[in-house]
């Protein structure tokens, strides 16, 4: 049997679909699974992942009449997992929130060289979201509960002070920046190319921690096998019980809720930016 798969969304969201042909293929491994993906950033990593047949770019026609299945993914709506999501849409029964993210052996080669003089301080290695302030509010419970949303700037009137917590982290490990600062898009033509993206996923397989907010690098970080914790303000502030875009009891989203909380962490939203590097601190040590 021939599928198509039609991976729509960000790049967090065609990371979160490869579960599909995964799970599938544990189902049936005659099953020929190709897919079509929204962006070409992910396309090399996707390469790798031996579930998947063969997969089609955004700009490539598809001739959907010769398949015997096409699923187009559906937007996700944070009740479950959007694995979860993803695999009940294509009528998978052994549901598995986890996702794996396959890295080129020479990548990693590359990136572990530069990277031998980090490794051999002694320190840990964490790598941190560089636009990690657009994915981040700033309130107190009671700020939240009162629901006077700020455009911009959240329940709070502020962003969290990025470049504070970073200087205070750095004084225990050696801090990386991945990604691109605040006001670049992934969107932008030609900025977050297929090479760029594997490179990106070659160093976050090297750090030991990832930070930021919720987000499609988190993500990548949480697919490669690397430890990750999320300020859980800016998820809470779009969905959580007085979300902005949409209110739910506990919004499925983060690495913690892919993989389990042995690994990934997501704090607390309403903690100050001090509490945040406290946390921090705790959870990986020093």
């Amino acid at each position: 049997m021939n599928i198509l798969i039609k991976s729509t969304g960000f790049i967090g969201d065609v990371l979160f679909s490869t579960s599909v042909a995964r799970q599938l293929k544990r189902d049936d491994r005659t099953l020929l699974i190709d897919y079509q993906i929204p962006l070409n950033a992910p396309y090399e990593i996707l390469q790798l992942d031996n579930n998947i047949n063969r997969i089609f770019l955004p700009n490539e026609e598809v001739d959907e009449s010769s398949y015997d299945k096409v699923f187009t993914l559906p937007p996700c709506t944070q009740e479950d997992p959007p694995t979860i999501q993803y695999q009940k849409h294509c009528g998978v029964k052994d549901l598995d929130p986890s996702y794996d993210v396959k890295v080129p052996h020479s990548a990693i080669e590359v990136i572990s060289n530069m990277m031998r003089p980090h490794k051999e301080q002694g320190k840990k290695i964490v790598a941190w979201q560089g636009n990690w302030e657009e994915k981040s509010f700033g309130f107190t419970k009671e700020e939240y509960e009162k629901g006077i949303n700020v455009p911009e700037l959240g329940y709070g009137g502020r962003r969290r002070n990025i470049e504070s917590i970073i200087e205070k982290l750095s004084a225990h490990y050696t801090m990386i920046m991945v990604g691109f600062p605040p006001g670049v898009r992934q969107s932008d033509v030609g900025l977050l190319t297929t090479g760029i993206y594997t490179y990106t996923a070659a160093i976050l397989s090297q750090c030991d921690y990832m930070i930021g907010g919720e987000s499609g690098l988190i993500n990548l970080a949480a697919g490669v096998g690397t430890k990750t914790i999320i300020t859980g303000d800016y998820v809470h502030q779009l969905y959580g019980w007085n979300g902005v875009i949409r209110k739910l009891k506990e919004p499925k989203l983060g690495p913690e809720f892919y993989f389990g909380g042995d690994k990934h962490k997501s704090l607390d939203p309403f903690l100050s930016d001090d509490e945040v590097v406290t946390e921090i601190l705790k959870e990986i040590g020093v």
